[in-house]
């Protein structure tokens, strides 16, 4: 089928694979799929002044000319937040050792970081995961309770798959995510401590031996220092820009996704009109249709069991930058898939109240008074329940001051 193509116009969203009608029965399955045949989105974005054109293609056509868009890597960078799991690892944390929904100051911590990251060189997230967590959550907790998370956690729809796939262009991990949790994710993706970069929290040993958090933070994996360690990676081994791809979701990898060859799966609006490639699908698996390296893949890709994994929309950027109507078709792209995500999860037997019950499960049969853990962490931030604002203003105030202590000596915090 010759694809269909528009320029610069407003393009409406389709009916996505996922919903297609289908027949079981007979004969007349294989005509009504041929009448029913689902079709999917390629646009080729020039950039916000010559517009984009609009490639609407079926199966086939879609997946021969997908393969073509990414040259074969040497290797792949990845991001694991909100990508290779589902998100869930900052509201266990809340949960499990707070005891109480931290949601409010969670809240209230993200808007002070958006505007402080809009004034100054700080990452989105860095108050919550720089300091709120190992300062007033999780320190002199023992960091096995925290390793609990990593083990018990959500991975996302196809993680694994997808993983498997692109094992041959030795992946690597970085992430802002606490390594005690990010390693035991990696581990469930068949992976090594050797495919991860991640955040570490300050350590040390209390009185019954245990390693516990002990405040602080020794690297920070998130902003310039994922862009950083990319850099660093590159030089090593020896490899040019062509040669490497980021692959993400979140806001955590915005240098990554603007400065370098990218991939972005169901990306936030900040995101979609830096990376080089924006790919909207219900599982990690939907990016395989850009691996198809000489159509090595292809009775994977065209497989029944495949056809609901398929992304909807493909978006690849000449220049990084789009029309309005473009990020707004690609938005609404993300919030249906989003929806098929959420009902994934929701019929999979594995939801998070699910997850939490197992590692309090898992809390009970080991020697950590967890009980006494949440009360430590309750009292610490009783101080703070009548006056969030002040406790805003401490983090604000220790955020600004190690950011600086990091990013002048990225190795340690002193």
């Amino acid at each position: 089928m010759a694809p269909r193509r528009t320029r610069g116009a407003r393009i409406e969203s389709r009916t996505p694979p996922q919903y297609a009608m289908r027949t079981e029965r007979g004969a007349g399955r294989a005509m009504e799929r041929m009448e029913t045949a689902p079709t999917y989105l390629l646009i080729i974005n020039h950039g916000r002044e010559r517009g984009y054109e609009t490639r609407e293609l079926e199966r086939d056509d879609f997946i021969v000319h997908t393969s073509r868009l990414l040259k074969r890597p040497r290797k792949v960078f990845l991001g694991l937040g909100d990508f290779l799991e589902v998100g869930d690892y900052k509201k266990l944390i809340d949960s499990l050792f707070f005891n109480i929904s931290g949601s409010a100051i969670e809240t209230l911590l993200d808007d002070s970081n958006r505007q402080v990251s809009a004034e100054e060189n700080i990452p989105f997230s860095f108050f919550k995961l720089a300091v709120y967590f190992p300062d007033f959550i999780l320190r002199d907790i023992p960091t096995s309770c925290a390793s609990v998370i990593g083990k018990k956690g959500r991975l996302f729809p196809g993680a694994e798959n997808f993983i498997k796939h692109i094992k041959p262009y030795d992946p690597l991990i970085l992430t802002a995510i606490p390594h005690e949790i990010a390693i035991e994710f990696v581990k469930r993706l068949d992976l090594e401590e050797r495919n991860l970069i991640s955040t570490r929290y300050a350590v040390a040993t209390n009185a019954k031996n245990r390693e516990v958090y002990s405040g602080g933070v020794r690297v920070f994996m998130s902003g310039n220092r994922r862009s950083i360690e990319i850099e660093k990676v590159m030089n090593r081994e020896n490899l040019s820009g062509e040669d490497i791809v980021y692959i993400g979701r979140g806001e955590a990898g915005f240098n990554a996704f603007a400065n370098m060859n990218s991939m972005a799966f169901n990306p936030t609006k900040s995101i979609i009109p830096e990376s080089t490639i924006t790919l909207y699908g219900s599982s990690l698996e939907s990016l395989l249709v850009l691996f198809n390296f000489g159509g090595a893949i292809t009775p994977l890709l065209t497989a029944d069991a495949m056809e609901a994994n398929l992304p909807s929309l493909v978006v690849f950027s000449e220049e990084r930058s789009k029309r309005d109507e473009l990020i707004e078709l690609e938005l609404s792209h993300r919030h249906l898939q989003n929806n098929i995500i959420g009902q994934r999860l929701e019929h999979s037997g594995e939801s998070y109240v699910s997850v939490e019950r197992e590692i309090d499960i898992e809390f009970g049969g080991s020697s950590i008074d967890i009980q006494g853990v949440r009360d430590m962490v309750k009292n610490r931030m009783s101080a703070y329940r009548d006056h969030p604002q002040d406790f805003v203003h401490e983090v604000t105030n220790i955020a600004r001051e190690r950011y600086g202590r990091l990013y002048s000596s990225p190795e340690d915090e002193s």
